[in-house]
């Protein structure tokens, strides 16, 4: 989901954090359809391919349209010199929340975003990080780490900091990583459906592309394509697993293992009033009537990215307007059904993560009565009964329970949002996989995001508090040693055993503040389980 941009700086995923320059020799790529060159990171010993197109360009005849492998041959080089991130957008809720931790104007907030350097529909693009030595073999293929980003399906880009992943990959002559990064469509160019003329969920289908795109190409970097790890946090993580539940499982997946980090489901996002409300916004904004996608895909581009804009700024607090749902083809049902019915890609092996406090940005902070909280929960749930909300109130999550309306309310949206699908997966998967809990203060959505990519700057902030460090490395020992070899306690350095297994017993590891504690996984309690049950009756 749009983890609040009071977290880190807003436009953070613009800056490129690799300090690269030319190489004397510089490294080359021959993909058969262009010849893509490098740029060499001299501090981390790594090459990088920058904006490596992996599917045709989504523009005119193909907006709103499946993704197309690139064809034909060309030995035209792209230097990768020409970034592009895909059309952004955000709700109104994280919007004021930024304006007023900055102490600034809504527009103010709403310029920068819009107004964001590199936006257009052509971004589907991906990045390559090497390190030398693996592009230099000859024999041996290296494992691959591909990055799904996050952003509540609305903002976002491939823009990452890999470093640190790389050189502890490294240490004591590992093995070491390839990395990749994916753009993929946002916002109403993703994730428009509720519509018989529209193509639904394009954004996975993206996903999936650039997935496929890597087990092809990848070895010609010196990647395995047999060694693939997708990861991702939030909207990415939640990504993952709709396409380890696609098709209900019947299909083969491009990847091995997957890290999904605090996977965020609005599980009854309604798409036919997604679809209604743009033909409405991009009615208002160009004065004629738009009721059909053909109408939508033939208005130009600037003002299509206002429709965009316009639209998603409407989502309710702590909600989005656009973004994965069942399609009855790539999404036969809701994940957290089909993972219930054993209907899933059983083959994918898994680590997963979720924090101690997830959902604290999500839930609007004037909730302090019983009033207040029955109308969030109503309009949170529009399709519940009385009488199933008053369950949820009186027995699940009981007034007496909480110090405040805020804090229940919190506790409710982190169980059914982001944390409880991490237990359905344990689950499904028969306990066999390993989970983490990221509990360092303040644990946040997404904070652990920063731990993962710490790069050894020990002035970085997350969420206004110190990295720390040794934890740090503990994490990304535990992605590596899963990446490189199924299981988090086999990274070149680090934990040494200390990783349980989920088991029977839902044993997770803690990740807390100077030390590591095993314990048994909070989600193991009625209330997970009376929400997956529910999602199964529809009764939410």
């Amino acid at each position: 989901m749009i983890k609040a941009m009071s977290r880190r700086a807003m436009l953070a995923h613009l800056m490129s954090l690799c300090f690269s320059t030319a190489a004397s020799t510089t490294p080359s790529v021959n993909l058969g359809y262009e010849i893509h060159t490098a740029t060499v990171n001299t501090t981390g010993d790594y090459y990088i391919f920058s904006n490596v197109p992996y599917a045709q360009q989504p523009v005119d005849d193909l907006r709103f349209k499946l993704p197309l492998s690139i064809t034909g041959n060309s030995s035209t080089i792209n230097d990768g010199s020409t970034t592009a991130i895909c059309i952004q957008g955000a709700p109104i809720w994280t919007i004021q929340q930024s304006a007023n931790l900055y102490n600034v104007s809504d527009e103010v907030i709403e310029a920068l975003l819009w107004n964001e350097a590199n936006q257009t529909e052509a971004c589907l693009l991906l990045d390559v990080y090497v390190p030398s030595s693996t592009f230099n073999k000859t024999t041996t293929k290296t494992p691959v780490l591909v990055y799904i980003h996050g952003g509540g399906y609305a903002v976002g880009s491939k823009a990452v900091d890999p470093a640190g992943l790389i050189a502890r990959s490294q240490l004591d002559n590992g093995e070491g990583m390839v990395i990749v990064a994916i753009n993929y469509r946002l916002g109403m160019y993703g994730w428009l459906g509720g519509a018989n003329d529209t193509i639904p969920n394009l954004g996975l289908h993206d996903q999936l592309m650039a997935m496929q795109w890597v087990h092809k190409y990848i070895s010609l970097f010196g990647g395995d394509p047999d060694q693939v790890t997708v990861i991702g946090g939030s909207a990415g993580a939640s990504s993952i697993v709709f396409h380890i539940t696609s098709y209900g499982g019947k299909s083969t997946l491009p990847f091995k293992r997957a890290i999904p980090q605090s996977p965020a489901f609005q599980f009854n996002i309604n798409s036919t009033a997604g679809y209604e409300l743009t033909m409405t916004v991009a009615s208002n904004i160009t004065g004629t009537n738009i009721s059909t996608v053909a109408e939508l895909s033939a208005l130009d581009a600037a003002t299509l990215k206002s429709v965009n804009e316009k639209t998603i700024l409407q989502g309710s607090w702590g909600n989005v307007v656009f973004g994965p749902a069942p399609d009855g083809d790539y999404v036969p049902k809701l994940p957290q059904v089909l993972l219930a019915e054993g209907a899933f890609n059983k083959d994918i092996e898994l680590l997963i993560g979720h924090n101690s406090n997830e959902s604290v940005s999500f839930v609007d902070p004037s909730i302090s009565t019983d009033t207040e909280m029955f109308l969030s929960l109503e309009e949170q749930l529009p399709e519940a009964s009385n009488a199933t909300l008053a369950y949820i109130l009186d027995t699940l999550y009981p007034a007496a329970n909480y110090s405040t309306q805020f804090q229940r309310a919190v506790q409710i949206r982190s169980d059914v949002y982001f944390a409880c699908t991490t237990r359905y997966l344990a689950l499904a998967k028969g306990n066999e996989t390993y989970s983490y809990l990221f509990a360092i203060s303040p644990g946040y959505h997404a904070d652990d995001t920063q731990y993962t990519f710490y790069d050894g700057d020990s002035s970085t902030l997350d969420s206004g508090y110190p990295v720390d460090v040794p934890m740090a490395y503990v994490l990304q020992d535990s992605i590596i040693g899963f990446t490189q070899a199924g299981d988090p306690n086999k990274a070149p350095v680090g934990l040494n055993g200390s990783f349980p297994l989920y088991g029977s017993d839902a044993q997770v590891l803690a990740i807390t503040l100077d030390r590591l504690v095993t314990e048994t996984d909070d989600l193991d309690n009625v209330r997970c389980a009376w929400w997956q049950q529910a999602m199964i009756d529809g009764l939410v």
